[in-house]
């Protein structure tokens, strides 16, 4: 009887130990769930206060802005180079060339020095040593329209036999290239044309077209 008595009483010292460890674990879990509860809430009203401050902040700027005056830039004219470097690839090395602002009536474009020679105000043909080259076969000349739009225009370079080609309008007479470049500005366009003969297609058939880029509409004269 008193072994029986004795196991009894081992057993309920066990049972006792056990539900006391899960107490304290419960009791601790507990605690740290309220604590991180709190401190939860602790964060989420920083951070309101925070975004309310961002907030307050932002419609003061927006108060700033509102009230403040931007300055009105006026467009300034851009004023040219009276000289630049035109470059042209001839026979795998590349030439310089360098050219000089030609100012016409509503126009300017630049013209590589001692190759031209002016014979009307609005045309040229190419020269060297002031004297005409290959017949007077290498020209450029500009025309402007101010009754007529770009659609009409080509409508009557095509029924003289030029077909779009990239950018430009193109034939062929003979041995002769035709070329023509369009610039549409308000309500006018300006044509700019040059020609030059199939034997001269790496030498002046490479160089009118960087001239004829350098076209541009003159502001002073608008």
């Amino acid at each position: 009887m008193k072994k029986i008595f004795i196991k009894k009483a081992k057993k309920n010292r066990i049972s006792i130990l056990i539900c006391a460890v899960v107490l304290t674990i419960s009791t601790g879990t507990v605690a740290g769930c309220s604590m991180t509860k709190e401190n939860a809430e602790d964060v989420s009203d920083q951070s309101e206060g925070e975004n309310i401050l961002f907030a307050e902040d932002s419609t003061a700027d927006n108060d700033i802005l509102e009230n403040t005056t931007v300055p009105e830039f006026s467009e300034e004219k851009v004023e040219k180079e009276d000289k630049i470097v035109l470059k042209i690839m001839r026979e795998g090395e590349m030439d310089e060339m360098p050219a000089t602002l030609f100012t016409g009536e509503g126009y300017t474009i630049y013209l590589t020095d001692g190759d031209w020679q002016q014979h009307t105000p609005d045309a040229w043909s190419g020269a060297f040593d002031g004297q005409i080259v290959l017949n007077g076969q290498v020209r450029l000349w500009i025309t402007h329209y101010e009754d007529k739009t770009v659609d009409q225009v080509k409508g009557e370079l095509e029924s003289d036999g030029y077909t779009s080609e990239n950018s430009d309008m193109t034939k062929q007479e003979g041995e002769v290239i035709y070329k023509v470049r369009l610039n549409e500005f308000e309500n006018d366009v300006w044509k700019v044309s040059y020609c030059y003969p199939i034997e001269a297609e790496e030498g002046w058939g490479a160089l009118l077209p960087l001239i004829a880029d350098t076209f541009a509409v003159s502001m002073d004269d608008q």
